[in-house]
């Protein structure tokens, strides 16, 4: 059954699997139930998003860095130069 155009749930004979097209990957496989189903793919995406969450912090945090980084050498050559126009 297409439940959206990128998700589909199939009852087999071992149980339920839910299928995301998007993701390439069955969130949930011989689950006994339709209910059962649904939330192993929704506790596979709320891992996910806490993931996703940190790797963003971290990612976040070392591009802060980096830019801290650039903006003190820019200051120091702009000082440096400054210092030696007077």
């Amino acid at each position: 059954m297409e439940l959206t155009d990128t998700i589909s749930l199939t009852e087999c004979r071992d149980g339920f699997w839910l299928y995301d097209k998007t993701r390439g990957m069955n969130l949930a496989m011989r689950a006994k139930t339709e209910r059962a189903a649904f939330l192993e793919a929704l506790a596979y995406y709320q891992k996910r998003l806490k993931e996703v969450g940190s790797e963003l912090a971290s990612l976040q945090s070392a591009a802060d860095v980096f830019a801290d980084h650039v903006r003190q050498e820019r200051d120091i050559e702009t000082d440096q130069l400054l210092s030696d126009c007077y």
